[in-house]
């Protein structure tokens, strides 16, 4: 271990995170640094030429330091930074998905910080909002500057997502902002806001008229850089044909499974009908918040009664009805940001059906909130998935881990707790079983699709028959999947990085006997932030890491 070294990657480091707010400032404000409220990134051509030399030069300084000069917590910051860069350089460079792909611009333009976080008084947050909103024509204009090889999915994913903000710019936002007393500021909201929508509009008109129809189908990336994407980004190196045998393996187990609890549950009846079953076994409408509420705190009290895993500190998750500007999803964990001081607070928000909606729709809405799907939402989401990850990285050793973060770490804990939980307290719950694998199949599908849209020349066509007749899913929702897939190929992450988790838990069990101790393991596993899971299991088992999956 040599101290020159560590000084050396914590200058590196520290300056390093300090590009990366000055960089992606809309990032920076989720963070917690709200030094850089109401800034949007420059996202021109020039710009991210500029950004991805400097990341090569940040490559170059890091290749100099020697990883067995540091100690533990050097080595874990090494090893993330050095993923983080050389992903963000591949996304420029090899990927060139600001090239191909419309929807992150959309993504930055996203205003819900502001609205949502309670960190400052909101005479503070609207003038940071109002800086925000007069960021987009910048943003804009890079997106129809750098757009030379959109994807035609991507294309028509984004013009509904333009669709959608011009909504809630024109309808919600202004609702949002209701309790602001100062006349002459919300003056200066207005006219920012009527320039903002204006944009939007004009944005999406240029999508629609000018881009989709010079749009390319050539949406995969090929398995080369595929390979890559894994690689860099979260450190997996198996063959891609290796990989295929695992995600059509995890598949048909899963779906076996699935079979064979469905004929437990409805003996000599045909698998249709006790689909049909399952979609009815739902709370009413005004029942479905407190429902969620009581699902959250009963899995909350089993984490902590069986002690499944640490709470690090007083938590606050909260369970209430979405607002009606994100009321597109069904549910979602607005989680506070790492270095958040002043709002910790993170919401759980669920989104009932609307009152003046006809009986048939409300009863199709709620069929997304049977109790078998509620409750492994609730694992996934809040206790002891995504929300409790967060209080952990809270606590994680380093600005670096708390920062940058890994999809298949992220999203394969979180999948790994919907079977861990089933498993440990309610092995026997034939619905909940189901509904466990209802999701685990969805994943799976997305795991193999991911390889197939992009390294095996699959159409969408095939990827959505895929969903239907190994998920189950109605075709609409197949198709929808199968678009994802064209424009998120990590979204196989979510299998993999479960396999993951699982494949390292049997493996430390294999090593620590009758010593090993679940809760233990999953305090250790969450105790490092957020790093790709191959980092962890060098960490947990020593040089010699074995096979991820």
């Amino acid at each position: 271990m040599s101290s020159s070294a560590i000084q050396t990657l914590q200058s590196l480091t520290d300056a390093y995170l300090k590009t990366y707010c000055e960089t992606y400032p809309n990032a920076a404000v989720w963070l917690g640094f709200h030094e850089y409220d109401g800034r949007l990134p420059d996202l021109s051509r020039a710009a991210q030429e500029s950004r991805l030399a400097d990341l090569r030069r940040f490559l170059a300084d890091l290749e100099q330091i020697d990883p067995a000069d540091l100690d533990e917590k050097g080595w874990l910051d090494y090893e993330v930074v050095r993923h983080e860069a050389a992903f963000e350089a591949f996304t420029l460079e090899d990927w060139r998905r600001p090239e191909r792909d419309p929807i992150p611009y959309l993504e930055t333009l996203d205003v819900g910080n502001y609205i949502l976080r309670n960190y400052a008084p909101l005479e503070v947050r609207v003038r940071a909002l109002i800086a925000h909103l007069r960021g987009f024509p910048a943003v804009l204009s890079a997106m129809r500057e750098n757009l030379t090889m959109a994807a035609r999915p991507a294309v028509g994913v984004a013009v509904r997502i333009g669709r959608g903000l011009v909504s809630f710019l024109q309808n919600d936002l202004p609702t949002a902002l209701a309790g602001l007393e100062d006349r002459a500021l919300w003056a200066e909201f207005e006219a920012a806001n009527r320039e903002a929508i204006g944009e939007v509009e004009a944005a999406v008109a240029w999508l629609e008229n000018d881009l989709a129809p010079r749009a390319t189908d050539n949406f995969a990336l090929g398995p080369e850089r595929f390979a890559r994407m894994l690689a860099l980004g979260e450190g997996v190196t198996f063959p891609l044909d290796e990989l295929r045998r695992v995600a059509e393996a995890d598949l048909a187990r899963n779906k076996e499974a699935y079979l064979e609890t469905a004929a437990r549950l409805g003996p000599g009846r045909p698998l249709e009908e006790v689909i049909a079953e399952g979609k009815r076994r739902h709370p009413a409408p005004d029942d479905l918040i407190p429902t969620v509420r009581r699902l959250v705190d009963d899995l909350r009290q089993t984490v902590l009664e069986r002690g499944i895993v640490s709470v690090p500190y007083d938590e606050n998750c909260i369970v209430a009805e979405t607002p009606s500007f994100l009321r597109y999803a069904f549910a979602m964990m607005y989680s506070s940001g790492p270095f958040e001081q002043a709002a910790r607070e993170s919401y759980y928000y669920v989104t009932p059906p609307e009152k003046d909606w006809p009986p048939e729709r409300v009863e199709e809405w709620m069929t997304a909130f049977t109790y078998q799907s509620l409750w492994s939402t609730c694992v996934h989401e809040a206790w002891p998935g995504h929300y409790l990850h967060g209080l952990h990285t809270r606590n994680a050793p380093s600005a670096v881990t708390k920062t940058f973060w890994s999809y298949a770490f992220t999203e394969g804990w979180a999948h790994y707790c919907e079977q861990m939980m089933l498993e440990t307290i309610c092995p026997d719950d034939l619905w909940a079983r189901l509904g466990q694998l209802t999701d685990a199949l969805m994943r799976n599908v997305r795991f193999v699709c991911a390889l197939g849209l992009h390294t095996g020349g699959m159409t969408v066509e095939e990827a959505a028959r895929r969903f239907v007749e190994d998920a189950f899913m109605e075709p609409a929702t197949a198709e929808e999947e199968a678009v994802r897939g064209t424009y998120d190929p990590g979204y196989l992450n979510y299998t993999l990085g479960k396999l993951m988790v699982l494949k390292l838990r049997e493996d430390v069990r294999a090593r620590e006997g009758e010593n090993f101790d679940l809760r233990r393991f999953h305090d250790r596993f969450l105790s490092y932030g957020t790093p790709p899971i191959p980092v962890l299991r060098r960490l947990m088992l020593g040089t010699d890491g074995g096979d991820v999956v």
